[in-house]
């Protein structure tokens, strides 16, 4: 018994030894867990949906799942979706999630990225375009291709080589080529849920019609011509031969049976082409009144008939995607003089009027015959009666006689209405707000009601007047939505466009003639 009590300070001594090393490593477990330590907050449009330990690995387990659209697109990495923000964070403690489970977090909110290149397509008062494609050269080639649509390869190569042919009676050059939008582009993520293009064939298509879709077909009848196949499609001719590229002119023969393109183009681009074009056109001839005592009043007698002459005009012309917008004659040189037209007849009084600026002069182009021309010689048409991009152009534009040139009314009538208040450049958003600015309607014989319009502020006429062909009605302008200094002269069967009588039928001008 007394042995055993010696021990007893021996054995409390160990005890609490051993307390103490418990108590000690119990504190220094305790330490460790409170040690500072690296991780990845994952974020979702600012939403934290997670830690993890490695931004790399999450990369890389992407990367090595995203098998499909490695191969759907013929890639080699896949990216982080765009919106996914990865911060790196200093932590004690938190709970941090598997590379696997975070994927599928994001999986299941975004898509994944591929790198290639965003082409934006910007032009002012529009919204931007946005274009995304793997390979740079692909875009710069499909826009070749939309070039080649309007403008023959040929004439880009002897533009860019400078090797035009001189002109050197007749002919045109090319002075400028440029797109009307800003296009810029840039390497980026594209996130895989965007219209990707991979091949210049859809790219080029893209840019040509605004979409992917085939697009109608239409089957040849008997008697169809590209000219009568393209206007009831709603197309142009022009607009024709671009959606069916086999065709090399408008006179080209259709085969009964055979299928052609009817879809309507919406190009994406804004091709510009200004050229210097020279022709030789129609000098008119002037019609010269007599008055005649031993004629009835009313009636008339040609005593020399009209023969035009012949003039060589230079002009410069604007086209866009092929269609001319806006022309400018810049010279005139009488090749042969015409013969004026003589007749015999009671005096016709023409007017001229005021208009608050100077105005033009010059006579009618063409006099004989029931209807007058509406402008003075030399003359351009930039627009015909025909379909544009889907929408019945309802007139011609004639263009080239220059600002405040004289419009004449194309034949006796009843003025029906007019506006006279619009700015006199063009704008759809000008004072008056309306497509064809100013303007003024017309009834004519046969049941003719005539539009002349994108006037300036100047119109000479009121409605209730009666007036004459020939008759100077206002001046030449570019208010309302206008694309340059032109006239738009449209006319319809049985009423007009809208107002009283509305619910005409349009038809071609030129059949007038």
């Amino acid at each position: 018994m007394g042995k055993l009590k010696s021990y007893i300070p021996i054995v409390i001594s160990i005890l609490l030894s051993v307390v103490i090393v418990i108590i000690i490593g119990s504190f220094n477990d305790t330490n460790s867990n409170k040690n500072p330590k690296e991780i990845y907050k994952v974020y979702i449009d600012g939403e934290l949906i997670g830690a993890i330990n490695s931004k790399k690995a999450l990369e890389d387990y992407i990367n090595k799942e995203q098998i499909h659209l490695k191969e759907e697109y013929d890639v080699d990495n896949v990216y982080i979706p765009n919106g996914i923000d990865i911060q790196k964070d200093i932590t004690y403690d938190g709970d941090i999630l598997s590379e696997r489970e975070i994927y599928k977090l994001i999986k299941s909110k975004k898509s994944f990225t591929i790198k290639g290149y965003v082409a934006t397509i910007s032009k002012e008062g529009e919204k931007d375009i946005n274009i995304y494609v793997l390979d740079k050269e692909v875009f710069d080639k499909s826009v070749q291709n939309v070039l080649n649509a309007f403008v023959s390869e040929e004439e880009v190569s002897n533009y860019k080589n400078d090797t035009q042919p001189e002109i050197k009676t007749t002919g045109s050059t090319i002075e400028n080529i440029y797109l009307k939008q800003d296009v810029t582009i840039k390497q980026s993520y594209i996130s895989t849920d965007e219209l990707i293009f991979t091949n210049e064939t859809d790219l080029t298509k893209y840019l040509l019609f605004g979409t992917l879709d085939s697009g109608e077909e239409y089957t040849v009848k008997l008697g169809d011509t590209i000219e009568t196949v393209a206007f009831n499609n709603k197309l142009s001719t022009k607009e024709f031969l671009i959606v069916n590229p086999e065709f090399t002119s408008a006179n080209n023969i259709l085969s009964v049976g055979q299928k052609v393109s009817i879809a309507l183009i919406k190009p994406q681009l804004e091709v510009v082409v200004e050229k210097n074009v020279v022709e030789d056109l129609d000098k008119p001839f002037e019609t010269i009144e007599k008055d005649d005592d031993t004629l009835d009043k009313g009636t008339e007698e040609v005593e020399v008939e009209g023969v035009n002459g012949l003039q060589r005009v230079s002009e410069k012309i604007q086209y866009v995607n092929g269609q001319p917008q806006n022309a400018y004659v810049t010279n005139a040189v009488t090749l042969k003089e015409p013969v004026n037209k003589v007749v015999k007849k009671g005096t016709k009084e023409t007017y001229y009027g005021g208009g608050g600026f100077t105005p033009g002069s010059g006579v009618p182009s063409i006099t004989s015959g029931n209807w007058g021309w509406t402008t003075i010689s030399p003359y351009v048409i930039t627009s015909y009666f025909e379909w544009r991009w889907g929408r019945l152009h309802e007139g011609i534009d004639i263009s080239g006689c220059g600002f405040g040139s004289p419009i004449f009314a194309a034949n006796d009538g009843v003025v029906l209405s007019t506006v006279s208040y619009c700015a006199n450049y063009g704008s759809y958003n000008d004072s008056c707000g309306d497509y064809f600015g100013n303007h003024i309607w017309i009834q004519h014989p046969d049941n003719v009601y005539a539009v002349y319009a994108h006037l300036v502020n100047a119109v000479l006429v009121s409605p209730g007047q009666t007036v004459t062909k020939g008759q100077v009605i206002g001046y030449m302008g570019d208010s309302g939505s206008s694309t340059g200094t032109h006239l738009h002269f449209g006319t319809f069967y049985g009423g007009t466009k809208y107002g009283n009588p509305s619910g005409g039928t349009p038809f071609n001008p030129f059949s007038l003639y």
